[in-house]
């Protein structure tokens, strides 16, 4: 069993995608997602408990960590066999929960916990070197006592490998770079496609140029 844990700070987006996900497996109605970020809606850009499927409130930057932290370290202790997956952003990194699970991750040397970092480089309307400074991030995470791996975050090729690569009674983190909005030229690296819909002519133009590709 490979249980996944997705955490999300700030992205609508990324609620939007588990939404869809939920309903391809049949855990919600389709016709629910209609219903997205609208007045009343259940749906909203940050996921909650309240929707079937969702098992925590992700909303609030610093949780997803910990939440995980907490089942890999019972699988640990209780000899089962499964995996805990973190998806992260780099803004997460700015809270002091996250740090604290770090620390406590590496002392109890929980192989069977990944975190995946989002390296965008944005987070909220800024850049991440502006809010709150990470660099060097792959230092911090190698000083907290995990197994780090950088890569390129749209190179399937090295996602997978970074997924796969055994681990040596570590935690792993794998710092993936991104640039937001990779593959659609009038998004990339745009923080305010982080928040505003695209218009009906940006839809159909991004969906040509992902479709070239």
């Amino acid at each position: 069993m490979v249980l996944i844990w997705l955490i999300f700070y700030y992205q609508g987006c990324a609620a939007a995608t588990s939404y869809a996900f939920l309903e391809e497996k049949g855990i919600i109605p389709k016709e629910d997602l209609a219903t997205y970020c609208q007045e009343g809606s259940k749906y909203i850009g940050l996921v909650e408990r309240s929707v079937r499927g969702i098992e925590a409130s992700t909303g609030s930057m610093g949780h997803g960590l910990p939440i995980g932290l907490g089942m890999a370290l019972g699988a640990k202790r209780s000899g089962s066999k499964w995996k805990t997956y973190i998806l992260m952003s780099d803004g997460e990194m700015d809270c002091g929960t996250t740090w604290e699970s770090a620390l406590i991750a590496s002392h109890h040397q929980l192989d069977n916990l990944m975190v995946i970092v989002d390296c965008n480089r944005w987070q909220a309307i800024g850049r991440t070197e502006a809010v709150l400074n990470l660099e060097p991030l792959t230092d911090k995470w190698r000083s907290f006592g995990w197994d780090v791996r950088e890569i390129d975050g749209h190179n399937f090729e090295a996602i997978e490998k970074a997924l796969s690569a055994p681990t040596r009674e570590q935690p792993v983190v794998v710092i993936a770079n991104t640039i937001k909005g990779k593959g659609v030229s009038f998004m990339e690296d745009k923080v305010i496609y982080h928040y505003k819909n695209t218009s009906d002519e940006e839809y159909q133009r991004a969906l040509e140029e992902l479709n070239a590709q």
